[in-house]
């Protein structure tokens, strides 16, 4: 089991998930909203995002350590499923973060040239902002029920 200080890392490991996913879920609904925070919110927001898979990939591993060093609940069960879901969304989020950024922010976008027509087309546009807040929002309920039930199966007794 990985430990950090003689703590079980998944516990340290986890409130960085459970801080950052909002947090970056919460960027990718304002940069698909507001269009003028866009400037502000491209960098910040692609690094959290790309950041946020390892970050999540890492506790998942840490997670799955501690639950077969320990003896499982039904909870402990249900926060691991959580756990999987999140891993995958990160993933996810962070890929439509990428293709969000690529055709709506301008200095980005130059350095994808090769896709010309993609990042002309309004409606591709328009559709990857609207799935990108969406992911945001989902990556929101996701990291804080992920989180709940981690909590829950540790303080409800």
């Amino acid at each position: 089991m990985i430990e950090i200080a003689g703590l079980p890392a998944h516990i340290l490991l986890v409130h960085a998930v459970v801080v950052l996913g909002p947090i970056a879920g919460l960027a990718a609904i304002a940069y698909a909203a507001a269009p003028r925070w866009r400037k502000y919110l491209a960098w910040p927001l692609g690094v959290l995002s790309l950041g946020l898979v390892p970050v999540a990939l890492v506790t998942a591993q840490a997670g799955e350590q501690l639950e077969k060093s320990r003896p499982s609940t039904e909870m402990v069960r249900e926060h691991a499923e959580q756990g999987d879901v999140l891993k995958v969304v990160s993933v996810i989020f962070f890929v439509i973060v990428a293709a969000m950024i690529i055709v709506s922010f301008e200095p980005i976008g130059r350095r994808f040239a090769f896709l010309g027509g993609l990042r002309d087309n309004r409606v591709l546009r328009t559709v990857l902002l609207v799935v990108g807040a969406l992911a945001g929002a989902f990556f929101v309920y996701q990291s804080v029920i992920t989180g709940h039930s981690g909590a829950a199966s540790v303080w409800a007794r």
